[in-house]
C-alpha cells in the first residue's frame, strides 16, 4: 500500500510541476506583449507576360504585434508587404502584395531560449497588378483584387536578453489578382522567408 500511495503522490507531484517547467522553458512568460519587424524575402507565384510559368521574388517587410496568454499560446496581428519590380523584354511589370492578418502563435520549447512555433490565421490580402507595357505602348493602369485567404507559418525563436529576441520564420498563404478589367480572378500563392528582432515587454 505504501508503495502505491508513493508512486500516486510523485504522479501528483509530477503534473503539478509541469506548468512551472512549461514556463521555465518559455522564451517569453505569460503576459508578455511583444513586437517584432522581420526582413527577408518575397515571393508571389506569377505568370509571365509571355504566359511562361514563373514566380517574382523580392524583399518584403513583415511587422508583428503579439501577446502571450500563456507559456505556450499567443494573439498576433501582422502585416506583409512585398513591392517588385521588374522588366521583360523591354516591357514593365510589376506587382504589390500587402496582407493584414490576425490569428494565433504556438511556442514549443526547445531549450531554456529557444522555442519552435507555428502560425495559423487569417489575412485581407491584396494584390496590385502593373501588367506588361511594351516600348510604345498604351499603360492599362494598376488592377488591384483583394481577398480574405487564410495563412499559415513556421519559425524559430531565441531569447538572447531579458526584452530582446530574434527569430527566423516561413509564412504562406494565398492571394488573387485580374489582368485585365475583364479577365477572371486567379489564384497565386504568396511566400515569405525572413529573419527579424523582436522587443517583449
Amino acid at each position: 500500500m505504501s508503495l502505491i500511495r508513493s508512486i500516486v503522490a510523485g504522479a501528483a507531484g509530477l503534473a503539478a510541476s509541469l506548468p512551472l517547467l512549461a514556463q521555465s522553458l518559455s522564451p517569453n512568460l505569460a503576459g508578455a506583449t511583444y513586437i517584432s519587424a522581420e526582413f527577408g524575402t518575397g515571393k508571389v507565384g506569377l505568370n509571365c507576360p509571355a504566359n511562361t510559368p514563373c514566380s517574382r521574388v523580392d524583399a518584403n517587410l513583415v511587422v508583428r504585434a503579439g501577446h502571450r496568454f500563456d507559456a505556450s499560446w499567443a494573439f498576433e496581428v501582422t502585416y506583409n508587404h512585398i513591392d517588385a519590380d521588374w522588366g521583360f523584354l523591354g516591357a514593365n511589370y510589376s506587382a504589390e502584395f500587402t496582407g493584414v492578418g490576425v490569428g494565433a502563435a504556438y511556442y514549443l520549447p526547445v531549450s531554456d531560449k529557444v522555442s519552435a512555433l507555428l502560425r495559423v490565421g487569417a489575412a485581407s490580402n491584396e494584390l496590385k497588378l502593373q501588367p506588361a507595357v511594351g516600348l510604345g505602348g498604351k499603360d492599362p493602369g494598376t488592377f488591384s483584387t483583394s481577398a480574405v485567404k487564410p495563412y499559415a507559418g513556421l519559425g524559430l525563436t531565441w531569447q538572447f536578453a531579458r526584452h530582446w529576441s530574434t527569430s527566423v520564420n516561413v509564412d504562406l498563404t494565398r492571394a488573387e489578382l485580374r489582368e485585365s478589367s475583364t479577365s477572371a480572378k486567379q489564384g497565386v500563392t504568396v511566400r515569405t522567408v525572413g529573419a527579424g528582432i523582436a522587443f517583449n515587454f
